[in-house]
C-alpha cells in the first residue's frame, strides 16, 4: 500500500516529534522520524538542490520543497505530491490547477474533463486513469499480433528442424524434434510490457473502481507473458513495427510506472513523460499556448520568439539572444510583448516593489527598446495578494509596463480576453 503525503510547492516538511500537537496544512506537513529520514536521504542523493533543500535551526529539522510540481517516490511505499501554489488553498483545487497546465503538454494531451473532474483523488491514481483509459482504446480496437520466432522440442515438424539442439535434446527420444519456426501471436515486447505494468499496478491502494478496471484488463492478457527483460522488450518497441503509432503513448505511460528513473525531471531515454515539472516552465507554457489559440485574430503570436539581440554587433556578430514568452503584432504593425513569471507577488507592499525581480524589469525594458513596443506587459499568477492589476510602470513617455495577474482557476479562453482588451 502506498502512503502519499501532499504538499504544496515551497512548503515545509518537519519531523512530528520536535513539536506538540502538530496539524498538517497545505504549506506545511508533519511526519515520523522514520519518513523524514528517508527524504532526507533523498535531498542528498540529487546532484544539486533542485527539488528539495535541507536546513536546522534550533536543532529543528526541516526540508523545503522548491518549485517543481508532481510526484516523487520516497520509498516502495510512501510518495511526495507536489502540487502548484497560487491562488488554490486545498489540494483538490491545487491539483486540478496542475492537470490544466498538464494538458498543454503534449503528451499529456490524453487527459480530458473527466480527469479534471477526479481532482480530489492522488495525482497518482489519475494518471492511472489515464492510461487506463488509452488501454481500453487500444483493446476497443484488438491487441496487436506478429510473427515471433518460436522454438520448441515438438512431436511433429513444422519450419525447420534445428539440427544442432535436435542432436543435444533429442538422442535418445526419437519420437521428438527440436524445431524452429514463425508463429503470428499476440505475445510480443509491447503486450508484455503493458501486461507487466498492470501486474505492478494491482498492487497500488487505488480506489475500488480503478482497482477493478486494473484487474479486467489485466484478464485480458491471460495468454501473454510477463516480460522477462524489459530493457530488451522496450528497445524492441521502440524499433519501427505496425503496432509503434497505436501503442506509443501507452508504452510512454508504462516506461513511468515501470522505471522509477522516470519521478526525476525529463529524464528516461524512452519515455516523453515525466512526472516533475518545474511550475515556471508549465506556466509560461500554459499561458502561451492559451494566448494562440485564443488571442484576437488581428494579432500575429509568436512564442519564444528569437529574432533580436541585445548585442547588435561584436566582432562581426550579434551577441546575447532575447527570447521574449509571447510576442504578439497586430495588422498595423505594433507590437506587444508579454513575459510569464512564476512568482507570488503582493499587490499590498509598494515598498518591496510588490516582490518583482529588478532584473525582470531589466529585461522588459531591454525587449521594449530592441522590439520598438508599444506596449510591454508582465503576467504572474493571481494569488489572495494580487487579483487586479497594479499601477502602470513608466519607463519613459513612450515606453510603459503592466503587470497583471492570470487567475488560473478561472477558464484560459475568458483570462486571455481579458489581457487582449
Amino acid at each position: 500500500m502506498i502512503k502519499t503525503l501532499v504538499i504544496s510547492e515551497f512548503g515545509a516538511i518537519k519531523k512530528a516529534s520536535d513539536y506538540d500537537s502538530p496539524i498538517d496544512s497545505f504549506a506545511e506537513i508533519f511526519v515520523s522520524d522514520n519518513i523524514f529520514h528517508r527524504i532526507k536521504e533523498l535531498v542528498f542523493s540529487y546532484a544539486s538542490d533542485t527539488l528539495l533543500t535541507y536546513s536546522a535551526q534550533r536543532g529543528r529539522e526541516q526540508i523545503k520543497v522548491k518549485n517543481y510540481v508532481g510526484l516523487i517516490p520516497v520509498s516502495d511505499t510512501i510518495q511526495l505530491e507536489i502540487l502548484p501554489k497560487s491562488t488554490a488553498d486545498s489540494p483538490k483545487e491545487a491539483r486540478r490547477i496542475l492537470l490544466k497546465l498538464l494538458q498543454k503538454i503534449p503528451s499529456y494531451q490524453a487527459l480530458t474533463k473527466a480527469h479534471l473532474a477526479v481532482s480530489n483523488l492522488p495525482l497518482l491514481e489519475i494518471y492511472v486513469k489515464v492510461f487506463l483509459d488509452e488501454l481500453d482504446k487500444l483493446l476497443s480496437m484488438g491487441l496487436g499480433r506478429n510473427y515471433e520466432p518460436i522454438e520448441a522440442n515438438e512431436t511433429f515438424i513444422k519450419g525447420k528442424i534445428l539440427i544442432t539442439e535436435n542432436i543435444h535434446q533429442n538422442l535418445l527420444k526419437q519420437h521428438r524434434v527440436f524445431i524452429g519456426f514463425d508463429d503470428f501471436i499476440h505475445d510480443i515486447p509491447q503486450n508484455r510490457i503493458l501486461k507487466t505494468c498492470l501486474h505492478r499496478l494491482k498492487n497500488y491502494s487505488f480506489t475500488n473502481l480503478t482497482r477493478q478496471r486494473v484487474w479486467q484488463s489485466l484478464s485480458v492478457f491471460d495468454e501473454i507473458s510477463l516480460s522477462a527483460n524489459l530493457h530488451q522488450d522496450f528497445t524492441k518497441s521502440s524499433t519501427t513495427s505496425p503496432h509503434s503509432e497505436r501503442y506509443e503513448n501507452l508504452l510512454q505511460w508504462a516506461w513511468v510506472f515501470l522505471n522509477e528513473q522516470s519521478f526525476l525531471p525529463f529524464s528516461g531515454n524512452y519515455a516523453q513523460i515525466s512526472l516533475l515539472f518545474p511550475m515556471e516552465m508549465l506556466f509560461e507554457n500554459y499561458v502561451g499556448k492559451l494566448f494562440q489559440k485564443y488571442a484576437n485574430s488581428d494579432n500575429q503570436i509568436r512564442l519564444q520568439d528569437r529574432r533580436k539581440h541585445l548585442v547588435l554587433k561584436h566582432r562581426e556578430n550579434a551577441k546575447f539572444r532575447m527570447i521574449p514568452d509571447i510576442v504578439a503584432e497586430n495588422s498595423a504593425g505594433e507590437l506587444a510583448i508579454f513575459d510569464t513569471k512564476w512568482k507570488l507577488i503582493d499587490a499590498s507592499k509598494p515598498k518591496q516593489n510588490y516582490g518583482i525581480e529588478q532584473a525582470d524589469l531589466y529585461q522588459m525594458y531591454a525587449y521594449g527598446k530592441k522590439y520598438q513596443a508599444q506596449k510591454l506587459y508582465l503576467i504572474y499568477p493571481a494569488n489572495e495578494n494580487f487579483r487586479q492589476p497594479l499601477e502602470v510602470f513608466d519607463y519613459d513617455e513612450d515606453l510603459m509596463l503592466h503587470v497583471l495577474p492570470f487567475d488560473l482557476m478561472n477558464e484560459g479562453e475568458a483570462e486571455v480576453r481579458k489581457i487582449m482588451q
